[in-house]
C-alpha cells in the first residue's frame, strides 16, 4: 500500500503529523504538506535512485557526438543539465580528462557560443573547434583585461576560468557585465586556489547570491563569511562537476603512473656565497613602498627570484636598482615616482602575482637618505651576482638527472625565463627549447613558440617528425605553458622552482598525464628550497596549508610538494557513491524501511518551471541533522542497504524533519537575497521611489517596481554594479528601462518538490 503523509504546522510551532493511507500527491501551499512516499519495495529497487540523486541532474535523452570517450558522455551529460537549471555550470575535472572536447560536445547544442581562453590556448581552441565541426568565437583573458566585452553569445565558454575569480579585476568585470541573458560554462581544474571565497566569486559570475536557496543555502556570501564550507559544497554540488581519473573505472590504465622522485634541494650558489647574497638581502628595506607588508612583499620577490637562479636574482635587482634611482630623482624634485614608472620597471616580474598597480606609495616624498642606503645594498647585491659564474649546484644536479635519460622527453619548469635560459646553456642547448613570456628559443636562435612546442611534442601538436638534428628531447619553460596544452609526448616533468600555489603543480603535471599519452608510467622530480631560503619564504608551508583547503572544500584532485597527486576523499566518495549517475528517473516513488539505526537516504526532486533537479538529502544522529559530508553518507546507505527488512512504517521523526527541512528550503527561496550589495540597492531603490511618489511620477514608480521585482529574484554581481553605477547617475529612466530589459527572465511557477525515493531506518538498532 501507498504511504503518504501529511503535516500542518501548529500555530507557527513545529510541525504535528497525520498519517494518510491513500494515494496522495505533494502540492506547497501556505499551511498544508502533502508527502507520497509511493509503495513499499525492497532497498534493492530504491538504491540506485539514491545514488544517481547525489550527482545532480543528467540528460539522459542527450545523443552524443561520436568522437566523445565513454567518461565524458556522462559528465557533459549533468553539465547540460546544470545549464538548463542554473545557467552555470563548472566543469572542474582533473587535468588531462578532456574538458576542451566535453566543452564543444556542450557548445554543439548551442545557436552561437564565444570561448575565453588564455592568449597560449587560443590557437589550440581553434584547431580543435575547427577538426570537431564546431563553430565558436574564440577571444583571449588579456582582451577582457583591456576592457573588451564578451561577445554577445547563447552560452559562454571561460577556460582556466580560476584566472578571472579575482572581483577587483577588470577581467572579472568585463565578464560579469557579458553574463546577461547567456548561459556560463566554466573550465578549471582547481575552482579553488587559494581560499574558499575563489570559488563563490566564479559561482557569482552568472548567478545570484540566493541561487542556492532552494538546496539550502540561502547566501552564498553569508555562508563564505561564516566558513560554512560543508554546505557551500553540498548545495552547489548540482552545478560542480569534478572528478579525478580514481573515480572513472575505465581511466585506471588509461593515464600514466605517476613515480614521485625523492625531493632535492641543491643551492643555487654554494652555501657561503648564499649566505651572504641572504645578508644583504635581508638588509634591503624597500622605503619607497608605504608599509611593511608592501615592503615584505618585494622582499619575497627577490627571494623567489634567487631561489630560482642567481640570474634571475641579478635581473630583478638590476630593476630594483633602476627603481631605486628613479625614486630619489623623484625625491630630490620633491614628487613620488608614479605607478605607471614602476610598471614599466617590473613590467615582466609576473611571478608572486607582483603587481605594483595594487601596493601603496607613501603620502609624501621619502627621505633620500633611506632611498640612498638601499640604492647601496643594491649595488652591493648586484656586485656579488655578477662575480658569480658557470653553473649552479642546482643547475648541475638538473644535468646530471637529465644525462640519465638521454633519450627521452623532459619538461622543465622555471619561475622566471632567464633561468630556464641559464640552464638551456649549462645542457648547451643539445636538443633543448625554451618558452617564456610568449617567446621561444633553440640552438639557433628565437623561433615562435608553436613552432618550438612541436618540435618537442609532434604527436601531441599532430605536427610533422621533426628531422634529428631539430628534435627537442628537453623543454625548458615558465607557466606559460602548464595551461591546457597537449605536450604528452613526454613523460617527465621536473619542477625546477615550486610555483606559490598547489594548482600550478597540478597543471604542470597535467602537459603530461592526459589523455592521449603514449607512456604506461610518467615521472615527477622535486627541487624544493634549501633550508635558509625556505625559511625565508615558507613556500613548501603556503603550498601545504593551500592543499589543505582545496580538500576541506572537496575539489578536484590536487597536488603537493613531493606527492604528484593527491586525490580529495570527499570528491572521490560523491562520485563512487553517484557511480555513474545511469539510474532513470522513476515513474512513481518508492520507500523501504530497514532494521537499522534512526537515519534515512532521501532522493528529493526540486521544480521549479521545466527545471528539474534530484538531491540526495541524508539524515542522521542524535539529535537528528542533515548529512552534509559524502562519506558519512555513504556509509549510512551501505549500512541502510544491507540491513534486513522492517514492518515497521517510517519514523515520525524522520519524516518530520525531512519536512521541517524543505519548509526551510521554501521559505529561504521566497525570501530574496540576503547579501549586502542587495539590501543596499534595495534601500537606494525604496529612496528613488519616495521621491518619486512625492513628485507622482508615475512612470518613474512603474519602472521602480520593475527593477525591485527584478532585484528579488536575484541577479548576478554583474548586474548588481551596473545597477548601482545607474543609482548614483539618478537613476536615469532609459537607463533602469533598459537595465529590466537585458535582465529580464522568463516567468516560473513556484517551486514544488516530490519524493522519489526514500530508505528510512526504524530505529530498532543503536
Amino acid at each position: 500500500m501507498p504511504w503518504a503523509y501529511q503535516h500542518r504546522p501548529a500555530a507557527g510551532f513545529g510541525l504535528w503529523p497525520h498519517i494518510e493511507a491513500e494515494h496522495l500527491r505533494c502540492v506547497h501551499e501556505p499551511l498544508l504538506w502533502k508527502v507520497q512516499l509511493g509503495s513499499r519495495s525492497d532497498p534493492t529497487q530504491v538504491v540506485p535512485t539514491l545514488r544517481a540523486a547525489v550527482l545532480g541532474p543528467m540528460d539522459h535523452d542527450w545523443h552524443p557526438p561520436e568522437w566523445l570517450k565513454s567518461h565524458q558522455i556522462d559528465a557533459v551529460r549533468r553539465v547540460r543539465s546544470s545549464l538548463a537549471a542554473f545557467r552555470c555550470s563548472i566543469l572542474a575535472d582533473a587535468v588531462g580528462l578532456g574538458k576542451t572536447y566535453m566543452a564543444l560536445a556542450v557548445a554543439a547544442g548551442y545557436g552561437s557560443v564565444a570561448v575565453v581562453v588564455p592568449a597560449a590556448l587560443k590557437s589550440q581552441w581553434q584547431r580543435v573547434s575547427k577538426e570537431l565541426g564546431v563553430h565558436v568565437s574564440v577571444q583571449t583573458h588579456d582582451m577582457l583585461s583591456r576592457g573588451k566585452n564578451v561577445s554577445a553569445a547563447d552560452l559562454i565558454v571561460v577556460d582556466e576560468a580560476h584566472r578571472v575569480r579575482n572581483p577587483a579585476t577588470r577581467r572579472y568585470a568585463v565578464l560579469a557585465r557579458s553574463v546577461r541573458q547567456s548561459q556560463l560554462l566554466l573550465l578549471t581544474a582547481t575552482p579553488v586556489v587559494n581560499r574558499a571565497s575563489d570559488l563563490v566569486n566564479l559561482l557569482r559570475l552568472a548567478l545570484a547570491d540566493n541561487a542556492f536557496a532552494l538546496l539550502g543555502l540561502p547566501s552564498l556570501e553569508q555562508s563564505l563569511a561564516r566558513r560554512d564550507y560543508g554546505r557551500i559544497v553540498q548545495s552547489t554540488a548540482p552545478i560542480i562537476i569534478a572528478r579525478s581519473p580514481h573515480t572513472i573505472p575505465s581511466l585506471q590504465t588509461a593515464l600514466p603512473r605517476l613515480h614521485d622522485a625523492p625531493i632535492l634541494r641543491p643551492p643555487t650558489a654554494e652555501p657561503q656565497v648564499l649566505t651572504e647574497l641572504l645578508r644583504i638581502v635581508d638588509q634591503l628595506e624597500f622605503p619607497s613602498m608605504a608599509n611593511d607588508a608592501n615592503s615584505s612583499l618585494l622582499k619575497l620577490h627577490l627571494l623567489y627570484r634567487l631561489a630560482s637562479s642567481t640570474d634571475a636574482c641579478r635581473d630583478t635587482a638590476r630593476r630594483h636598482l633602476a627603481y631605486a634611482d628613479r625614486a630619489i630623482a623623484a625625491a630630490e624634485r620633491g614628487e613620488l615616482l608614479s605607478r605607471r614608472t614602476a610598471s614599466q620597471i617590473f613590467s615582466s616580474e609576473h611571478d608572486l602575482q607582483l603587481d605594483l598597480h595594487d601596493l601603496e606609495r607613501p603620502a609624501s616624498p621619502i627621505q633620500t637618505d633611506k632611498l640612498t642606503a638601499d640604492r647601496a645594498r643594491l649595488r652591493c647585491l648586484l656586485r656579488r651576482l655578477s662575480g658569480i659564474n658557470g653553473p649552479s649546484p642546482k643547475a648541475a644536479t638538473l644535468a646530471r638527472l637529465l644525462a640519465e635519460r638521454p633519450a627521452q622527453k623532459t619538461i622543465v619548469f622555471t619561475a622566471a625565463v632567464s633561468t630556464a635560459l641559464h640552464l638551456a646553456a649549462v645542457m648547451r642547448w643539445h636538443h633543448v627549447a625554451v618558452v617564456g613570456s610568449g617567446r621561444a628559443w633553440i640552438a639557433s636562435g628565437r623561433i615562435p613558440v608553436e613552432e618550438a612546442l612541436s618540435l618537442f611534442a609532434p604527436i601531441a601538436r599532430r605536427a610533422r617528425d621533426p628531422a634529428p638534428s631539430s628534435r627537442v628531447l628537453t623543454l625548458v619553460a615558465t607557466d606559460l605553458v602548464s595551461e591546457g596544452l597537449d605536450l604528452q609526448d613526454a613523460d617527465a616533468v621536473v619542477h625546477y622552482d615550486l610555483p606559490w600555489t598547489p594548482l600550478r603543480l597540478a597543471q604542470r603535471i597535467g602537459r603530461i598525464a592526459r589523455l592521449g599519452s603514449i607512456h604506461n608510467a610518467a615521472d615527477v622530480w622535486w627541487f624544493a628550497l634549501p633550508y635558509a631560503l625556505e625559511r625565508r619564504l615558507e613556500l613548501q608551508a603556503r603550498i601545504a596549508q593551500k592543499v589543505e583547503h582545496q580538500l576541506s572544500l572537496r575539489v578536484a584532485a590536487t597536488s603537493g610538494v613531493g606527492r604528484a597527486r593527491i586525490v580529495n576523499q570527499q570528491l572521490e566518495q560523491r562520485e563512487l557513491l553517484g557511480g555513474t549517475g545511469c539510474a532513470r528517473r522513476v515513474t512513481e516513488p518508492r520507500h523501504t524501511v530497514v532494521q537499522g539505526p534512526l537515519a534515512a537516504a532521501i532522493a528529493v526532486r526540486w521544480h521549479w518551471g521545466a527545471v528539474s533537479i534530484p538531491e540526495l538529502l541524508v539524515i542522521a544522529g542524535r539529535p537528528l541533522r542533515q548529512v552534509t559530508d559524502y562519506a558519512e553518507m555513504s556509509a549510512s546507505i551501505r549500512l541502510l542497504s544491507a540491513a534486513a527488512r522492517s514492518h515497521q512504517r517510517p519514523p515520525d521523526d524522520l519524516v518530520g524533519f525531512l519536512l521541517s527541512v524543505i519548509r526551510q528550503r521554501f521559505a529561504a527561496s521566497e525570501g530574496g537575497p540576503v547579501n549586502q550589495t542587495a539590501l543596499q540597492l534595495t534601500r537606494r531603490l525604496m529612496r528613488h521611489a519616495r521621491t518619486a511618489g512625492r513628485n507622482r511620477d508615475v512612470e518613474s514608480l512603474d519602472l521602480l517596481d520593475a527593477v525591485l521585482e527584478r532585484l528579488k529574484e536575484g541577479v548576478n554581481i554583474g548586474c548588481e554594479r551596473d545597477l548601482g553605477q545607474l543609482l548614483s547617475l539618478g537613476a536615469p529612466i532609459e537607463g533602469l528601462r533598459e537595465w529590466v530589459a537585458l535582465r529580464s527572465l522568463p516567468p516560473v511557477r513556484p517551486p514544488e518538490f516530490e519524493i522519489d525515493a526514500a530508505m528510512f531506518g526504524d530505529g530498532s538498532i543503536c
